[in-house]
């Protein structure tokens, strides 16, 4: 009962709008405060202890380094280098900057790690271009929104580290579990842009010159090469996932300064302090989430939510089919982290238990979690582009339609085809034998 209560807390608070830290630190506080009204042992001590447990890990260290990182790209001119090189390469196909939009958040994932930063730099250079061009301003946003939806998929990405560290999977491993489905993501989502303009004869722009697209390709080059360093020093042992943040915050800062000398002292500290913010946010999502999950746990949640998993079906497909509905459902009215941060430590036994690799679901959980991204009524990176373009949330959703089909798609191949998942991280990084 207590536990409902719980739960129903949660939803009434996000809904209304409150801070989803709050709101899950709240709730979980209302139920100690009712369970020792009720004669109880929870302690309020449990609080604060599990609030420092959650995020007193190493590999959280990683977080506001690639938030750093990525935010200093953004502010040496990166994202205009990445949209000047996709414009070039794929700007003359049906589609024109759409096209690009999708390439350019492909590119733009191997850097900052976050769905809602991609959104926000390739939308503000992009969605007023497409504009002038003539292209919808609904279908615009829908572009972005949705092309944006693979930044956590490709490495670097921040919830394939704090997933890493709430369940002790190899980061490493993570991020190389990644590229083939984010690269699968990327040529579904361009070519549902490119069906759809060309049905609706969307303009496109001229086909660029063999010199202008190398003009464009060493421009960017640099740019293009930061995931290739990220992925590089984790699989060849030089860094831990944490250590390859911190080299990618000086290749960064050293491309900044003195290869493209767009970087200031003082962009950099007003990138430190975005990234306090934002950081600060994350950890303490994690920390309330925490105190959540505990109480989650303590009250068998994972046990109930079990049996009525398997009093439908034992079977692992049709299991692992229930598992992404229920993520797809409660993407719709919460955010990732929570999410991520409660089921998390219930999903994963359940799953793993029944021969489900642990990597290979973290990518299908991460993927039904950005398909959340996109759809109403928290949406976040339809908010993002909202607020960007002037266009209204259910408007934007509509065009989306069609991208939330494909990427549905996606996720069902991803989720019964492991091998997508685990063939890089078998080669590169194997798992030594028990």
């Amino acid at each position: 009962m207590l536990l409902a209560i719980m739960i129903a807390l949660l939803l009434f608070f996000s809904l209304m709008g409150m801070e989803i830290a709050w709101a899950i630190g709240i709730s979980a506080l209302g139920f100690i405060v009712i369970d020792r009204m009720m004669g109880g042992g929870v302690p309020f001590t449990l609080v604060s202890q599990m609030m420092v447990t959650g995020i007193d890990t190493y590999s959280m260290l990683a977080i506001p380094l690639f938030v750093f990182a990525g935010d200093l790209m953004n502010a040496a001119g990166i994202t205009q280098r990445i949209i000047r090189f996709a414009s070039a390469v794929v700007g003359h196909f049906h589609g024109g900057l759409a096209n690009v939009g999708v390439l350019a958040n492909f590119i733009m994932s191997g850097i900052s790690g976050s769905a809602m930063a991609d959104a926000a730099a390739t939308g503000t250079v992009l969605m007023p271009e497409m504009k002038k061009k003539g292209f919808p301003d609904a279908f615009s946003s829908a572009v972005i929104a949705a092309a944006s939806t693979v930044g956590p998929i490709i490495p670097p990405s921040i919830i394939f580290v704090m997933l890493g560290a709430l369940m002790e999977i190899s980061v490493g491993r993570l991020f190389l579990a990644g590229i083939i489905p984010g690269i699968i993501m990327f040529v579904a989502m361009f070519g549902i842009t490119w069906w759809i303009s060309r049905r609706e004869n969307y303009p496109r722009e001229p086909k660029a010159s063999g010199a202008e697209k190398m003009t464009a390709l060493w421009q960017g080059l640099f740019a293009l090469l930061a995931p290739v360093v990220i992925v590089a020093t984790i699989v060849l042992g030089i860094a831990t996932p944490t250590e390859a943040a911190a080299v990618i915050v000086v290749y960064a800062m050293v491309l900044g300064f003195f290869v493209y000398r767009s970087l200031t002292i003082a962009a950099v500290f007003r990138a430190a302090g975005r990234t306090a913010i934002t950081s600060s946010v994350i950890m303490l999502t994690v920390s309330t989430s925490g105190v959540f999950a505990f109480i989650a746990v303590s009250e068998r949640m994972g046990e109930i939510l079990t049996q009525a998993m398997l009093a439908i079906s034992n079977n692992v497909l049709v299991l692992l089919f229930l598992v992404n509905i229920l993520l797809l459902i409660l993407g719709m009215f919460m955010e990732i982290l929570p999410i991520l941060l409660i089921l998390a430590p219930i999903l994963f036994p359940l799953l793993g238990s029944m021969g489900v690799d642990s990597v290979h679901f973290g990518v299908v959980i991460v993927l039904n979690l950005m398909i959340g991204m996109i759809t109403p009524p928290i949406g976040l990176n339809l908010f993002v582009v909202s607020a960007i373009g002037g266009v209204g949330v259910i408007e934007i959703f509509k065009a989306a339609i069609p991208y939330i089909i494909v990427l549905f798609a996606v996720l069902m191949l991803i989720t019964y085809v492991p091998a997508l998942t685990l063939y890089l991280p078998d080669l590169l990084m194997p798992t030594k034998p028990h």
